[in-house]
């Protein structure tokens, strides 16, 4: 589902990092615990109060009856809210201490929503983290405590022209070294370009940063107070990034809008792409049923020196300090985190479980698509919990475009996205 992934990632977290800018926050902060106070195994009463977004916000009530029915004394009351009002809608409710009990959080935004210290924590014993994938939890966290609960993911892997590389007789490739010649033989079977990558619209970092995920960079410091961007891994992911582009694989000038690069896959004139789990919907819109079964192939993305590492994004729930209804939100939020919720919530939204053990059975344990994502879960990476992450990740994509088009150096490119990433710093 396209609009559950790159459309809120553009659309909430930008307007959080607006809303952030004018309200500061205090450099001395209290000792303060670690989880919030334990919740029973009660049924839940009440009237619970909860915001969702966009699609999910459309489809929430009908789950929500369902857990009516296992809790007759509890009503689960949903305002779906558009996401372009999402981020707005939050801040200003913290602000005033008139929110709802609960509230559906972008993956990229948790960071800037409790630092306002609006949200409460999740209660120690309420869901078993490692039930769900690594980088869903990571997410999740802020300043050594958890603010919220995944609900859903989504990831990226390499989507291609599967009837080009059975005629040029390739595989997928697995590994750095095999990238290159791969793509280059889909372009020898007629494709101009090998490769889709974007080249410095926003949000070009979600596949840029990988890069250097893959050759071992960690682009923030184990102890949260500083990004480290100068490092020898990082300028080994941003250089390969920089290859597809001098060696003719990929256009410098990559897709900019939602919805391009569809149709230019279709007609071959683009042999791959990396993209997400909603891209097999827009295929089939671009090309047809027939074109995606018979034409498309998917695989993980091929491993650079350190892992194959793509970027994770998502969805969870998060609880307000100020919730009147603190138990039953929390209650709510445990049942949705259970496997067999978690399918039933696929089912009925498309949207990947967050909880591992959910892809155990049916089309989640089956279907080869889905496969793919699976294992590219287990090893995909969020962004850095800090309040300061979007306004890095504008200079990310500008020093990233420059790359692209042959502007700057990654060399130099790396120096000045970390002058500029030091000089904003990470909130600590």
């Amino acid at each position: 589902m396209f609009t559950s992934s790159v459309a809120k990632t553009l659309v909430g977290g930008m307007a959080v990092a607006l809303l952030l800018a004018g309200c500061g926050r205090s450099d001395a902060r209290p000792a303060q615990a670690a989880a919030g106070a334990p919740i029973d195994t009660k049924p839940a009463s009440g009237t619970i109060t909860v915001w969702a977004m966009g699609t999910e916000g459309e489809l929430l009530p009908k789950l929500a009856a369902q857990f009516s029915k296992e809790n007759p004394d509890a009503k689960v009351e949903v305002t779906a809210v558009p996401w372009q009002d999402y981020a707005k809608k939050v801040q200003t409710a913290i602000a005033s201490g008139d929110t709802p009990d609960a509230t559906m959080v972008g993956a990229v935004d948790l960071a800037a929503f409790a630092s306002t210290g609006g949200l409460d924590k999740v209660p120690s014993d309420l869901v078993d983290t490692s039930s769900f994938y690594p980088g869903a939890v990571q997410s999740t966290t802020f300043e050594g405590a958890e603010y919220g609960v995944p609900w859903y993911v989504e990831t990226r892997s390499l989507f291609y022209r599967k009837d080009l590389a059975q005629a040029a007789g390739v595989s997928a490739p697995k590994t750095w070294d095999e990238y290159g010649p791969f793509l280059t033989a889909l372009q020898k079977q007629g494709a101009k370009w090998g490769l889709s990558l974007p080249t410095g619209a926003t949000g070009t970092w979600q596949a840029v940063v990988p890069f250097m995920w893959q050759a071992g960079a960690e682009i923030m410091s184990a102890d949260g107070t500083k990004f480290t961007f100068d490092t020898p891994e990082a300028l080994d992911g941003l250089e390969f990034y920089q290859q597809f582009i001098t060696s003719k694989i990929s256009s410098p000038n990559g897709p900019v809008s939602l919805g391009e690069i569809e149709p230019q896959f279709v007609a071959g004139s683009t042999a791959a792409l990396i993209s997400g789990p909603w891209e097999e919907n827009l295929l089939k819109s671009a090309g047809g049923a027939a074109f995606v079964d018979d034409k498309v192939g998917i695989a993980p993305l091929p491993s650079g020196p350190k892992s194959n590492a793509s970027y994770i994004g998502g969805g969870q729930w998060s609880v307000f300090k100020d919730a009147k209804n603190r138990e039953g939100a929390w209650k709510f939020i445990r049942w949705v985190a259970t496997p067999e919720v978690q399918k039933t919530w696929y089912a009925l939204s498309g949207d990947l479980p967050a909880v591992q053990s959910a892809w155990n059975e049916g089309k989640l344990a089956t279907d080869a698509t889905l496969a793919v994502f699976r294992t590219q879960l287990k090893t995909a990476q969020s962004g850095p919990n800090t309040t300061t992450w979007r306004q890095v990740t504008a200079v990310l994509d500008a020093e990233f475009e420059k790359v692209a088009k042959g502007v700057s150096s990654p060399e130099a490119a790396l120096r000045e996205i970390q002058k500029r990433a030091s000089a904003i710093g990470t909130g600590e």
